[in-house]
């Protein structure tokens, strides 16, 4: 089914069930309402006459507790399809060209990186705002990490495909999945809050003896009580038992307080994950690294779904506390506080080790949701393989829509290929080495790419496009030129292979100093692993192919003109441009 019908009908599926929720909420908010008023006029019957048995009452409170669980899960249902009514239409939005609906990650954004920038990886219509549809902190930095390193195991990659390409067919599971992390919201301190709390020493220093004094304790104390209602001890003596119980409380209650209010914050992180942990169990997986993710997260002896279970157990204990009558009635008779910090350090004990596993796991699904999300939204799109050199067949960019973006072949055949491209202003040298670029960005991070076919090595990129001056750092434009290419012989020194895209080097200086020090750069990048592209409007750079036609190559954008008619074809062509348009365009906005 094509995307944008899959949506459309999915938004109408989900209105309807709005509105079907909506209704029996309706309905069981007022037989909430009559039965309460049945339950006033029962114990006001009870009170006044007294023939009324207490029955009636007690079956009313508990028809009334009935219905107020079915409303909490009722209002659950509601608020999820909400948001997964809003997952929709912001796909919808998408497809139509309306990224407002996803953050533009300015945030990673790093002008010292070697291609995001040039790339356009972050910002208002970015790759990133293309791509992301992250739900957790975590997941979203699993994402970004992907797109800022290239991963260079082609083992690797082929795992992340095998996962988008299984979830992609999961379009509904991958939408519950957003809905069910939206719903519960996700702060950036995640990780921060996870490891603050797993770094907390245990409660009790000595769990075993602690134990084995609070079981004593304990026992001496439901002793005391069972003596008393069998005639046997006055209730002075149990009940000063109690008490004692209750002052060995108070000296642990500043410790205990503090503790849960740490386990409070833990929890809010942790709920966030729940729910997905829940879905990813429901659904079974059979590619590598989905498998992999499931194994992690439901080991037999780890299981993350008993263990978040159980802490919600814990959790709900603690919470009770705040329930005076509860808390001194069972504390009194058995200190179930102490008893459940015990159980929580238990808790720590065997799954402590084991949250940010899971917190990585729950990441990785996070980020190839987001990844299966962009490769079913782009049917036409194909997954790369892995091979030996680059070779590209009907390459377009991934941030143009389809109707207006011209397609090209691109082939690097062997190492030490460098293509020097030329061509007039606006007819498509920086488009296209932007589309190598982003092409090579998804390719390499798990994606699928523009292309009928596109076969990729994986290797190093380095990017100079845009160049800009510091003058807070005292850097003019030329130097911080400069600064680039220093940065980019450093990379090719160190890696095995690296795939260059300059646009244009040398701005900053004269036409000739450009020139001589362009060619004299090119010559030395001989000596290091690269191949790549050369974008330039110095036509003499074509030379290099005849002085090393084994290491250059000429590629053009040309443009066709009749009178002051400019026509461009964005297409790639051999050899070096001859055509120019800078003058024409002058003229047309009356500039000379």
């Amino acid at each position: 089914m094509e995307p944008n019908v899959y949506y459309n009908t999915e938004i109408k599926a989900c209105k309807a069930a709005l509105q079907r929720l909506k209704k029996q909420r309706n309905l069981i908010t007022i037989s909430k309402l009559l039965v309460f008023a049945a339950l006033v006029w029962q114990v006001y019957a009870l009170i006044t006459h007294g023939h009324l048995s207490l029955a009636y009452p007690l079956l009313t409170v508990a028809g009334f507790i009935v219905l107020n669980r079915l409303d909490s899960r009722l209002v659950g249902r509601l608020r999820l399809t909400e948001e997964l009514l809003h997952a929709h239409e912001a796909e919808t939005a998408c497809l139509q060209g309306d990224l407002s609906p996803f953050p533009a990650g300015e945030e990673y954004a790093d002008p010292a990186h070697p291609y995001s920038g040039d790339l356009d990886l972050f910002g208002e219509d970015s790759l990133f705002r293309h791509l992301n549809r992250t739900v957790t902190d975590a997941g979203t930095r699993q994402l970004v990490a992907w797109l800022l390193h290239p991963c260079l195991d082609a083992e690797e990659i082929l795992r992340r495909q095998e996962a988008v390409r299984e979830l992609s067919a999961l379009p509904g599971w991958c939408q519950q999945f957003r809905a069910s992390g939206k719903l519960h919201g996700s702060g950036k301190a995640d990780l921060e809050q996870l490891r603050l709390w797993q770094a907390d020493a245990p409660f009790f220093a000595r769990p075993k003896a602690t134990r084995a004094a609070l079981c004593a304790a304990n026992g001496i104390v439901l002793a005391g009580w069972a003596c008393t209602c069998a005639g046997i001890l006055t209730f002075s003596i149990p009940l000063t038992l109690s008490f004692l119980q209750l002052l060995v409380l108070s000296f642990f209650l500043k410790k205990a307080n503090s503790c849960h209010a740490r386990l409070n914050t833990f929890i809010r992180v942790i709920s966030h994950y729940l729910p997905l942990v829940r879905l990813i169990r429901q659904q079974g997986f059979s590619s590598t690294r989905l498998a992999e993710i499931h194994d992690v997260l439901f080991h037999k002896e780890q299981n993350a779904l008993r263990a978040l279970a159980a802490l919600g157990n814990i959790q709900e204990n603690l919470d009770q506390r705040g329930n005076f009558v509860a808390a001194f009635l069972l504390n009194g008779l058995y200190l179930r506080d102490l008893h459940t910090f015990l159980r929580l350090d238990a808790w720590k004990k065997s799954y402590g080790n084991c949250i940010e596993t899971w917190t990585d796991a729950i990441a990785q699904t996070d980020a190839l949701v987001s990844m299966a999300l962009f490769r079913y939204n782009h049917p036409a799109y194909v997954f790369p393989a892995a091979g030996d050199r680059l070779d590209a067949q009907d390459m377009g960019h991934p941030l143009l829509r389809s109707r207006e973006c011209v397609t090209n072949d691109f082939t690097v055949a062997d190492d030490h290929r460098l293509f020097i491209v030329t061509g007039a202003n606006m007819a498509g040298k920086s488009t296209f080495l932007r589309t190598v670029g982003v092409n090579l960005v998804l390719a390499q991070s798990g994606n699928v790419v523009y292309a009928r076919r596109f076969t990729f090595r994986p290797t190093a990129l380095f990017t100079s496009m845009r160049t800009t001056d510091n003058l807070a750092k005292d850097t003019s434009y030329f130097h911080a030129e400069l600064l680039r290419l220093r940065q980019l012989v450093d990379m090719a020194s160190r890696e095995a292979q690296v795939f260059i895209i300059l646009d244009e080097m040398l701005k900053g200086t004269n036409s000739v100093d450009k020139l001589n020090g362009s060619l004299a750069f090119l010559r030395k990048l001989l000596q290091y692993p690269v191949c790549g592209l050369v974008a330039t409007h110095d036509l003499a750079l074509g030379e290099l192919a005849k002085e090393c036609p084994e290491h250059f190559t000429n590629l053009c954008f040309e443009i066709t003109h009749r009178g002051d008619e400019i026509q461009y074809d964005y297409k790639l062509h051999p050899g070096v441009s001859r055509t120019m348009n800078a003058t024409i365009l002058m003229q047309q906005m009356g500039l000379i």
